[in-house]
């Protein structure tokens, strides 16, 4: 929509402003704070905003967990996820001569910028923002630099650009759109439905109510595009969050009346909507940008505290939060798929050659056949300076 404000933490100059700009060209962009005062703004402007909540090297936003927190308590309605390469770049004084061993940038610079850091031996100093940093540096902070977004002050008197391959490898974030549920209603007519479902936490052997629910996912469908892809699991303590996109998912198919009653698992029908599939904007940006991701049948990409599995023949992208836990689901949902091809539900010509590729591997040993290529990038984050 042409003019119309969209709020994010940092303003245009920011990461998140930056990605907002490339998603919404004709979007006025306005400064919201820090990412922890969208939440309180929600109850005083209903937005929409735009908040990262992952990346692929630091996992799930810590700064963002509120996102998952209010879609269980129905508060907010998403209306689009994407993801987007993050690069940053390292600016420092033009007059640059003393070390002082300290580099100003976001938080999760330690984890998307590690490499580039311990190269340098250098001490982030975390800030809630680049801009916050930046202005930091800028007003005299004895750092040697900082790291920022792009075209975040390199054209300013006294400072240059010395480095703009700063990231690690394989290095984006994924932004959600969220508005109040108070002044949103989901747009039926969106082709993609976002649905979440808490559970109790996943482990190898699911429990018998959570195996139930992923069963009749599967049940009915005749085609392979009618299952809702899991996207997202975030960890909570009592539970997981799953979020779902595609068809629209209904707690009284899913879950029986007793299931229903015991609370153990439940589903929030109408989380947002979308006009296009995340999934399908993710394998294009693989393709792209990172084709470590996407040259091979199962991969698994590790962070710090992050886990990305991917088959890109099925167009399936699980961001999980631990490997042992989230495995055995992505297991399980990519065995009922070939059970399901098996049995005669349609797909498309190539995935019907990636099931003939695999099939006699499945038959023989089930959801264990699957070979994952691991893609590991970063190294354990060091304890808060």
């Amino acid at each position: 929509m042409p003019n119309q404000i969209i709020f994010c933490p940092g303003g245009e100059s920011s990461q998140t402003g930056a990605a907002v700009r490339e998603r919404y060209p004709q979007a006025r962009i306005s400064d919201c704070g820090t990412i922890p005062q969208v939440l309180e703004k929600l109850g005083v402007d209903d937005g929409p905003y735009v908040v990262p909540i992952w990346n692929s090297h630091q996992g799930e936003v810590p700064a963002a967990d509120f996102v998952w927190n209010l879609i269980e308590e129905e508060k907010i309605k998403l209306s689009d996820i994407w993801a987007k390469r993050i690069e940053f770049w390292f600016v420092r004084r033009i007059d640059y001569a003393v070390t002082h061993g300290k580099i100003g940038s976001v938080i999760v610079a330690q984890t998307q910028c590690s490499n580039f850091l311990d190269q340098r031996n250098a001490e982030l100093v975390r800030r809630d923002l680049t801009t916050i940093a930046h202005k930091e540096y800028r007003e005299g902070a004895e750092w040697d630099g900082v790291l920022v977004a792009p075209n975040q002050g390199e054209n300013e008197a006294g400072f240059e650009v010395a480095d703009k391959q700063t990231a690690n490898a394989n290095n984006f974030t994924t932004f959600v759109r969220l508005a109040s549920s108070h002044e949103s209603t989901v747009d039926a007519a969106a082709p993609v439905w976002l649905s979440g479902v808490a559970m109790r936490p996943l482990n190898s052997n699911l429990g018998d109510a959570e195996q139930s629910f992923f069963e009749k996912l599967f049940e009915s469908a005749n085609n392979l595009n009618e299952i809702p892809k899991l996207i997202f699991v975030f960890k909570r303590t009592a539970k997981v969050g799953l979020l779902f996109e595609g068809h629209r998912l209904y707690a009284g198919d899913l879950l029986d009346a007793e299931e229903l009653e015991s609370g153990d698992i439940s589903i929030y029908e109408e989380a947002g909507a979308m006009s296009k599939f995340y999934t399908d904007e993710l394998c294009s940006l693989f393709g792209q940008e990172f084709p470590a991701l996407s040259q091979d049948d199962f991969v698994l990409h590790r962070g710090v505290s992050t886990c990305l599995f991917a088959c890109p023949a099925l167009g399936i992208y699980t961001h999980g939060y631990e490997v042992e836990t989230v495995e055995p689901v992505v297991r399980f949902y990519i065995g009922k798929l070939f059970e399901l091809v098996d049995n005669g539900a349609e797909c498309t010509p190539a995935q019907t050659l990636f099931f003939k590729r695999h099939r006699n591997a499945w038959q023989e040993k089930k959801s264990e056949f699957m070979q994952f290529k691991v893609v590991d990038v970063t190294r354990p984050m060091p304890a808060p300076a």
